[in-house]
């Protein structure tokens, strides 16, 4: 189908040992009622141990072979076409058009599908019933090809695509987190079998990101879903969608090597409204459409298209109360990161209120200018700027930013926090300097709420030790950060924090998180890594909830609402919740698993001193309600939910009153001027409609709706003071009973 120089590679290097690849649903696990895989469990945390150690010599030699032996006008003679059951379709009335790199030169051609292909295509997504249940035997050996005798090619067109100079530790990370969401897999389809869950196997979509597409898309999106029988469907990009291309096309071929049907894998060539008619035509035939990117953009297709699944970026923080010389080091790494296209890349800086404008604009003093992506990887260059490039937009000259006069780099500074709703400036270094007095009154929480408010994927906080790890906890009780990370300037051996440290194979949970309050916005579930990408379109069997009783040793409070349900299918789930609390509550947080520095993990309350509101609708019944009241209401998030209950609900009304439940009796618009007059206190308001639950979703991607999640950690490796006092936070979650 493809020339022989398509997939250019060196030989065969073993990057990890090969028994990682077993297909043994044996994998040892916790058992009874600890039998459960969702995040934080004693089950999960298993999955971390014992994981393959990659050779990042070895890779980096192979992509540097790939890179060097790389034909450029390969992508000009081969062009991107689409792919529909194996089959490369071209239409000769279609002239090909540009492709464009990360920083807007032209790099190939593509063709796009005619009228009567996308006709195809809309037929095979709509008819098309994966033939298998469980792939994991060839599609384990598909990957073990990809990460061994492929994993040069892939470092090296993610680098001429996207101009992405470290490759090779976004390799080693799948290396290891593919194993442990490997056996996240295994325990979903152990599950299956026990007629606990059902797997949607309806084709999915993955709009892949540009940036990390090898790990998020290939891996956990696609082989992931694969491996479970689930079908395929890869959307093409409007700029560095050769990457994307080029990796699918392989995974074609590997998988009809080892006698998988092709139509599980389809790649769209299309123009954008082209797939927008498929995504809408077929959107009754097809299950979740996964995408990282924007906020912006995953509100755009989740608009159109429900039942996505999103990640999103956010304006990354760092927070500081000295401002040292290594401190603005790890400002400048962090803001310069894969020169701002990486998604921790810092965004926001909080600076001591003292620090002079001479002081932040030195930051840049040292940064570097990148010639090129090819020449980053062979210098272990994972950070600098590639300047004055056409990939995308800087800053104008009415933004209120200045360009630093020896770097294409630019810079804000204020006294005040910037406004909601920050311009990203992909591949764009810029920072937002914030000049603030953290010892001031109030301030602190003012930080806080901007957080919430904003939503940043990752927080640094830096300062000498004692005051960084006071200041840090504080913040990480206050808010819902994913990654939180400290560092100091007076400890040799605890380096200043960066945004853009997070290891998730060690158990540093990662995930790019909306604003809690939008987040139906832009997103079925929050996206955890690592976890079971194709639970988060399973749901469990009626009959298996069915079957749930209320235990003996559930709180009496607990046991009575649940008795006031009138589906034995909605109890059923409230059980299951309430013992997946159980579960990870048994030991909340758990400790990390990296060596370089010290992690600790698990499932959170929401920040301290806010509340939640469940919005009730005047028709909305116990039902509808209380699967979200039972996470809090068994738990030491208790005093932080409320209920909002419409006038007309009077049954509602009533069932709160029996039950001595904590309630406001109010109309929509009431609700919404408290709300306002409140910000600080109002964590989430929940809009609890009738039919909330037509289907059940797996318990831990329920809770993380309405709870946050994620790891904090110290930069210094066996931190145990940090650690005991990480522990003591209150802001992780227990249950009460």
């Amino acid at each position: 189908m493809w020339s022989k120089n398509t997939f250019q590679f060196s030989v065969r290097h073993n990057f990890f040992r090969r028994d990682t690849f077993s297909t043994s649903t044996r994998f040892r696990h916790a058992h009874g009622s600890r039998r459960t895989f969702h995040f934080a469990t004693t089950e999960y945390a298993k999955c971390f141990l014992d994981l393959p150690q990659p050779d990042p010599v070895a890779l980096r030699k192979q992509a540097i072979e790939f890179i060097d032996s790389f034909d450029k006008n390969l992508w000009y003679d081969e062009p991107m076409v689409t792919l529909l059951c194996g089959n490369a379709l071209t239409d000769n009335s279609s002239a090909p058009v540009d492709t464009i790199d990360a920083l807007g030169s032209i790099n190939g051609k593509q063709i796009m599908a005619s009228p009567e292909q996308i006709q195809q295509l809309k037929e095979h997504v709509k008819t098309f019933v994966s033939p298998y249940t469980d792939l994991r035997q060839k599609m384990r050996a598909v990957e073990q090809e990809l990460l061994t005798n492929y994993a040069g090619f892939l470092i090296g067109i993610q680098c001429i695509d996207f101009q992405k100079q470290d490759g090779i530790t976004e390799i080693e990370e799948a290396v290891m987190a593919n194993a442990v969401e490997r056996r996240l897999n295994d325990l979903l389809l152990r599950d299956e079998a026990l007629k606990m869950v059902h797997i949607d196997r309806r084709p999915i979509y993955v709009s892949c990101v540009s940036n990390f597409s090898n790990f998020l898309d290939l891996f956990r999106k696609s082989i992931r879903s694969l491996e479970v029988g689930v079908p395929v469907v890869i959307l093409g990009r409007s700029n560095t969608a050769q990457h994307c291309f080029r990796w699918t096309q392989l995974l074609v071929q590997l998988m009809t090597e080892q006698g998988v049907d092709p139509g599980m894998v389809t790649f769209l060539s299309c123009a954008l409204d082209d797939i927008k008619d498929i995504t809408r035509s077929c959107k009754d035939q097809t299950g979740n459409l996964y995408t990282t990117c924007s906020r912006e953009l995953a509100a755009a297709i989740k608009s159109d298209y429900p039942n996505t699944v999103a990640s999103t970026g956010g304006p990354n923080t760092l927070v500081t109360t000295q401002l040292t010389d290594a401190v603005k080091q790890a400002v400048q790494t962090s803001a310069s990161i894969e020169s701002s296209g990486q998604c921790t890349a810092l965004r926001h800086c909080v600076v001591p209120l003292d620090t002079s404008d001479e002081d932040l604009e030195g930051v840049f003093g040292s940064i570097h200018e990148i010639n090129d992506a090819p020449h980053a990887v062979k210098n272990l260059q994972f950070d600098g700027v590639f300047s004055n490039h056409k990939g995308s937009a800087a800053p104008d000259d009415g933004s209120g930013y200045k360009r630093h006069a020896n770097a294409d780099a630019y810079y804000k500074i204020s006294d005040e926090l910037p406004p909601a709703g920050m311009n990203e400036y992909w591949r764009r270094v810029a920072i937002d300097f914030s000049k603030l007095d953290l010892q001031a009154n109030g301030n602190v929480n003012k930080l806080a709420t901007w957080l919430n408010t904003n939503q940043p994927i990752s927080l640094a906080v830096n300062g000498p030790r004692k005051e960084a790890l006071k200041l840090g906890l504080e913040l990480f009780g206050k808010t819902g950060m994913v990654v939180n990370t400290i560092g100091s300037t007076d400890d040799a051996d605890m380096a200043p924090a960066m945004t853009c440290q997070a290891r998730p194979q060690e158990a540093e949970i990662f995930g790019e998180f909306p604003p809690r309050t939008d987040l139906n916005k832009y997103t079925r579930f929050p996206v955890v890594v690592p976890s079971s990408n194709p639970s988060y379109g399973a749901t469990y069997v009626e009959a298996f909830l069915a079957n749930k009783t209320i235990p003996s040793w559930f709180g009496e409070s607990t046991k009575n609402l649940l008795g006031e349900l009138e589906s034995p299918l909605v109890r059923g789930y409230c059980v299951i919740l309430i013992k997946y609390l159980q579960d990870v509550a048994r030991q909340n947080p758990k400790q990390g698993f990296g060596k370089s520095r010290t992690a600790v993990w698990g499932l959170q309350r929401p920040p301290l001193g806010t509340k939640t509101i469940l919005r009730c609708s005047p028709s909305v019944d116990w039902d509808g309600v209380c699967p979200i009241f039972v996470l809090f209401h068994a738990t030491n998030a208790r005093p932080q939910v409320e209920l909002s209950i419409d006038p007309a609900n009077k049954e509602l009304v009533d069932l709160c009153r029996k039950h001595n439940l904590s309630h406001d009796v109010e109309t929509a618009v009431e609700a919404e001027e408290r709300a306002m007059s409140q910000p600080d206190l109002m964590f989430n308001t929940v809009q609890v409609e009738e039919h909330l639950l037509s289907s059940f979703p797996m318990a831990g991607n329920f809770v993380s709706l309405y709870f946050p999640l994620g790891h904090i950690k110290s930069t210094k490796p066996n931190d145990l003071e940090f650690t005991l006092l990480a522990r003591l936070s209150d802001k992780w979650l227990n249950t009460l009973f």
